[in-house]
Order: structure tokens, then C-alpha cells, then sequence
């Protein structure tokens, strides 16, 4: 894996070179740092501290087992186009998942409302602020894997089908 020297990976990528495995390795790379990046903590508050590093290590550990299983998938299949599939599957795939985060988050938030204020601090010093959140969100990512798996599962079993002859019209 080629780090800075932009010139030779140019030119690797010009021979064709770079293998679906090198691809693998730069996406799940670049995977970490964005993962690392959008959950590193912004607060100076460190009461939560902890829920903050379970959380980037789960995520972590998520992304980087879900990405390998991912790279499975299609190994065993035609082992092409991965990154092609990753970008676009993870693509429409992460609509589904948010949109399903935003239709779950609604509904707590009108239950939350309706309930009475004593039931709803009651219900939230039982869940916890920081652990209702937090378990919501890994399984999230959790889902996100899994549906990109099945994703990448019925590409492979489409493309290892055959197409069926076209027959000629005989009237």
C-alpha cells in the first residue's frame, strides 16, 4: 500500500496493478481514519469520557470486521468490482439505515412526549442518557454491515447466474 508517493500509484493504476485486495486495504484504511475521526470526542466534559471510548473502539471493531466480511463476500463470489459495489451498496444501503434511525428516534420522541414527565425521568435514569444512545447507534452500524452483506450476497448469486437464451419470434 502506497502512502504518499502519488505518482507511483497513478502510474500502478495506469498498468491496472492494483488489485481488488490493495483496494480492500485503501478503502478500509481511509474506513478507520473517518471512523476515528467523526467519533473522537468533542467535549471537554469527561464525565461521559468512557461511553466515548467504548463507543470508537465498538465502531472500530465494527467497521473494520464488517469491511473484512464485506471483502468475503465478494471474494467468494466473482471477486470483482469491489469498491464499486462497496461505494454504491453502502451508498443506498445507509439511506435505508438512517431513514429507519429517523422513523425509530420520531417515535421514541412521541411516545417521550405523550407519556407523563415523571414516567419519561423515570424511563430515562433507568435507560441512561449516554447508553440508550450509545446502543442504538452500534446496532445500527451493526445493521448497516449486515444488510451490506446481503447486498453484496444477491450481486454475487445475480452474476453467477446465466441469461436465459432469447428465443426468436417464429409467427
Amino acid at each position: 500500500m502506497i502512502w504518499l508517493n502519488l505518482k507511483k500509484l497513478e502510474r500502478l493504476l495506469i498498468q491496472n496493478k492494483i488489485t481488488e485486495s490493495i483496494s480492500y486495504q485503501y478503502l478500509l484504511v481511509f474506513l478507520v481514519m473517518l471512523t476515528l475521526a467523526s467519533t473522537f470526542p468533542e467535549t471537554n466534559d469527561f464525565s461521559h469520557y468512557g461511553w466515548e471510548i467504548s463507543y470508537i473502539i465498538l465502531e472500530l471493531l465494527i467497521t473494520i470486521v464488517g469491511t473484512y466480511l464485506v471483502f468475503q463476500v465478494n471474494e467468494k463470489g466473482d471477486n470483482r468490482d469491489f469498491l464499486k459495489r462497496y461505494l454504491s451498496l453502502s451508498f443506498v444501503n445507509g439511506l435505508w439505515v438512517v431513514l429507519f434511525a429517523v422513523l425509530i428516534r420520531l417515535v421514541f420522541k412521541i411516545i417521550m412526549f405523550v407519556i407523563p414527565l415523571d414516567l419519561w425521568y423515570s424511563i430515562n435514569d433507568f435507560f441512561g442518557e449516554d447508553s440508550g444512545e450509545f446502543f442504538f447507534d452500534i446496532i445500527l452500524s451493526i445493521v448497516f454491515y449486515v444488510l451490506l452483506m446481503a447486498s453484496f450476497k444477491r450481486v454475487n448469486a445475480g452474476r453467477n447466474e446465466k441469461p436465459a437464451a432469447v428465443q426468436p419470434d417464429l409467427k
